[in-house]
């Protein structure tokens, strides 16, 4: 007698990562019901297509993440040819075509679709195939790895998209991808010494990138969270120093979903732990730093059990994609860093941002069904081993 399908998929599937990911998309509406329902909402622009854009765009992250994870990962990474001149072309097509939001006029960052009145960032998308084509690209060198010409070839592999994601000025999406090259750069084996070169070469290109590639916002940014003043609340600071009350006013259980909030811009979107620590108080970001840090977790262990070092980097991609994604927005709302335009995975307000985090999830998903797992770490997953 055949097994039921459901059954078949339960016992392959990585419970822990989807009761994760499900219990922040569900939060994430919870969060934009109550900011609806805010004297807020007009100030943030927030209609109930909002939710409604939200909704779905869980959804049809959802079953993508399991038509996904039913595919072998080695299948996904060999159709290349077919994702990543689309995801170049579309993210191109950006700096013609693109249109920019109230919040950031002088970022032409997304594609509206005609019709719906729904806005694509193509750089998430370019994320995605970045992953996969990088991880093909390990793959056919990892023997190979530390030899020179092989880590320049990868080393321009990876900064073409930082590169022109910056070029568009999009500062933050660029540092993720530098993130997740990183972390695919580790996995894979590269040995120690190229790290330690490549801090050495950041720190001396600290001048020159702050003179020649930071825009006098940018530094103003810097500078502000470094020494705020008065004058910094009402203009640079003015997002960090609210969101500071908002996230304080909560106190230990908060003030209630429908209470009363203190306004941030952009509560919706990147400073939308504002509003998680004014509802929910400090209980409630604790419980969510935890179950993301679980999310985290749960991913490395999954590239660290994976049989080929193709999964290997895949789930060490999506892990930089997702823990720096939120390390980077949570320290952003709590002032430790600039405010540099990321996201919060599974919460913030955006289809393109749900969809993407549950596209990677999927593939960390499919490397987990297609993989045997191994009692302790393969050599390959440290920097320097074979």
């Amino acid at each position: 007698m055949s097994q039921n399908p459901f059954l078949r998929y339960a016992k392959k599937v990585d419970w822990v990562i989807w009761a994760a990911c499900l219990g922040l998309a569900f939060l994430s509406l919870v969060l934009i019901l109550g900011l609806l329902r805010s004297e807020h909402s007009s100030s943030l622009g927030l209609r109930s297509g909002n939710l409604s854009t939200q909704a779905v765009a869980t959804v049809i992250g959802i079953l993508t993440a399991l038509t996904i994870s039913h595919i072998p990962h080695k299948i996904i990474t060999e159709l290349w040819k077919f994702y990543v001149p689309a995801a170049y072309l579309f993210f191109i097509s950006s700096f013609i075509f693109g249109a920019a939001t109230a919040a950031r006029p002088e970022a032409r960052r997304w594609i509206i679709i005609p019709g719906i009145n729904m806005s694509v960032q193509p750089s998430e998308i370019l994320k995605l195939a970045f992953i996969l084509s990088f991880a093909l690209h390990i793959y056919k060198v990892h023997h190979q790895l530390n030899r020179p010409k092989n880590l320049i070839l990868l080393c321009i592999h990876g900064m073409i998209p930082v590169l022109l994601v910056q070029l568009q000025g999009d500062s933050g999406m660029a540092l993720m991808f530098l993130c997740v090259f990183v972390c695919m750069m580790f996995a894979a084996g590269l040995k120690w010494r190229y790290f330690a070169a490549a801090s050495a070469a950041a720190v001396i290109m600290i001048p020159i990138m702050w003179t020649f590639v930071l825009s006098p916002m940018q530094q103003k940014r810097i500078l502000t969270v470094l020494n705020p003043s008065e004058l910094d609340i009402q203009g640079t600071y003015n997002q960090q120093y609210y969101t500071f009350l908002a996230i304080s006013s909560g106190r230990l259980t908060g003030n209630g979903l429908f209470g009363e909030h203190i306004y941030v811009p952009e509560m919706h979107n990147d400073f939308i732990f504002a509003f998680l620590g004014s509802a929910f108080g400090f209980l409630g970001c604790i419980a969510v730093l935890l179950i993301l840090l679980t999310l985290s977790i749960k991913i490395l262990i999954n590239s660290a059990n994976a049989k080929d070092i193709r999964g290997q980097v895949i789930c060490a991609g999506v892990f930089g994609m997702i823990f720096f994604q939120s390390a980077i927005n949570i320290a952003m709302c709590l002032s430790f860093l600039p405010v540099i335009g990321n996201s919060l995975p599974f919460l913030s307000c955006g289809g393109s941002s749900m969809v993407t985090s549950f596209v990677g999830v999927g593939l960390v998903l499919s490397v987990y069904r297609h993989t045997q797992k191994k009692k302790k770490i393969p050599s390959t997953f440290l920097p320097g081993g074979n």
